[in-house]
């Protein structure tokens, strides 16, 4: 197709901690990419997932969530990754809220997207939940009259009602302009990548209170070996000594409960056999410590 018939963006997914992001971007795909949790602060990575359809490619790019007051560097770092995507001129960003009035200091900071001059669209997630009547839409106008959006709307991204609409407007929206990658291709990570984060959304389904936040992952090796499973090793990195004890349990008990779950997703994921070791280890306070979070790749 010709590229003056062909639309092609990038397009940035902003919200607060918990808004449904990465259930929004699995929606969108039709298919999980992003992990998942109750639990705020689960996405710590941009993630881009690419939507391929009729006469467009829309380059999806998951945040982590824009915190309100960072409590230390960890989180400081990952506001500046949501608040560097809005900033890097995406095509068009997706501002998803949940249906609760946004106060001053929220408003004012969104504002600061109107700059951009590229079109936000402002959607309202888990429009499926009871409310008042007349409080959806006031909750948009709201958060409308911060953002001067393109286009306002509501879904639910666990039910993925209202997808579709969202789909059509962002290719109303999209620029005309050839693909940025090739037919198919799913997303620019490699398997290394998503077999950490499975390992860390297991953790964060497991474990209770801090110890997910407190847990950082790193794969020592991923071997793809012919006619055999691939070998996978991983380190849970924790900040005390009392978190690791938490992590490996009675006996180890819970570490190994840790390893099947994460094994069977991994398989899952991948298609393939594999085998996966575990071990936990102590980096004393590591989301404090610069040189941590660069090795663990929070910082550049």
């Amino acid at each position: 197709m010709a590229e003056e018939q062909f639309k092609a963006g990038f397009v940035v997914l902003l919200g607060r901690p918990n808004a449904g992001k990465s259930t929004l971007l699995n929606a969108l795909l039709k298919s999980k990419l992003s992990i998942v949790s109750p639990k705020p602060q689960t996405t710590r990575h941009r993630i881009l997932g690419i939507l391929d359809g009729p006469g467009y490619q829309a380059c999806l790019v998951d945040t982590p969530g824009l915190i309100e007051n960072p409590k230390d560097p960890l989180q400081n770092c990952l506001r500046r990754q949501a608040l560097g995507a809005a900033h890097e001129d995406p095509d068009i960003m997706i501002l998803l809220v949940e249906p609760q009035m946004p106060d001053e200091r929220l408003r004012s900071e969104l504002s600061a997207l109107n700059r951009s001059r590229k079109p936000v669209i402002l959607a309202l997630n888990k429009a499926d939940l009871p409310a008042p009547a007349g409080r959806h839409d006031a909750v948009l106008e709201s958060f409308a009259a911060a953002v001067k959006p393109a286009a306002s709307l509501k879904l639910s991204a666990l039910k993925g009602q209202g997808i579709e609409q969202l789909v059509a407007k962002i290719v109303e929206l999209l620029p005309f302009s050839s693909p940025y990658y090739e037919a198919g291709q799913y997303t620019d990570r490699y398997e290394r990548f998503f077999v950490s984060e499975i390992i860390r959304e297991q953790v964060f389904a497991l474990y209770a209170q801090e110890i997910p936040h407190a847990v950082a992952i790193q794969i020592e090796r991923f071997r793809e070996l012919p006619g055999a499973p691939d070998q996978i090793d991983a380190v849970l990195h924790v900040e005390r000594e009392t978190q690791k004890g938490i992590i490996i349990g009675k006996g180890g008990k819970t570490l190994r409960e840790l390893q099947s779950r994460s094994l069977q997703a991994i398989v899952d994921f991948l298609g393939r056999p594999a085998r996966l070791e575990l071990w936990v280890k102590v980096r004393k306070n590591w989301r404090r410590d610069p040189r941590a979070l660069k090795e663990f790749g929070y910082l550049s």
